[in-house]
């Protein structure tokens, strides 16, 4: 079924293209995502960011449940991310939106050692943990790769119900995409946001 899935992804070409038209049908939002695009305009032409679009009605949630029926095993330390992390920096519920990030399969460099307290106080906009997801599927889907393999992302744009950070990385020894959360005040080397670029 994975072999299926991946044969008929999008090309990784030297530009690093993301086809998001087969990340949505995928979700089941085909018809969603078609309509609001052209809201969204064009994305970006711009070969070093991601172009990340979020459409109304995706969830946490609904990311996971595609990596598991791509046969992807997942962590999330939470049965239910939807409910388990309320509070974000941006969300579709209040219309789909585009947010750009570095095209990097590592988290950015020059945001390791930050916590999500010194985040705020730089005034960093940081990726959200549904953004993250996002990426994570547009990225297996076109590569049959995974992100963060040697590092971790910080969503700093997202909060646990009881205030903590979510993280995402693929834990190698593992072999699954883990999901679970630091306290603001959390930093080391391979704890890395990805700021929005724009």
């Amino acid at each position: 079924h994975l072999q299926a899935i991946l044969e008929h992804r999008n090309p990784w070409d030297e530009k690093g293209t993301i086809n998001w038209a087969l990340a949505y049908e995928k979700l089941g939002m085909k018809a969603e995502y078609e309509s609001e695009l052209t809201k969204l305009g064009a994305e970006p032409n711009n070969p070093q960011i991601w172009s990340v679009p979020v459409i109304t009605g995706v969830t946490p949630n609904r990311v996971v449940k595609v990596f598991l029926d791509l046969g992807l095993a997942v962590y999330t330390y939470a049965d239910d991310l939807d409910t388990a992390v309320p509070t974000n920096d941006r969300d579709p519920k209040n219309g789909s939106y585009r947010v750009s990030f570095k095209k990097t399969v590592e988290a950015d460099s020059e945001q390791k050692n930050k916590s999500a307290d010194d985040l705020k106080k730089e005034g960093t906009k940081a990726i959200t943990l549904l953004e993250r997801l996002l990426l994570e599927l547009g990225y297996f889907l076109a590569t049959g790769n995974h992100l963060d393999i040697k590092n971790v992302t910080l969503c700093a744009g997202s909060r646990h119900s009881d205030g903590s950070v979510p993280r995402v990385y693929w834990l190698v020894d593992g072999r699954e995409v883990f999901v679970d959360w630091h306290g603001t005040d959390t930093r080391d080397d391979r704890l890395r946001a990805r700021a929005v670029v724009s």
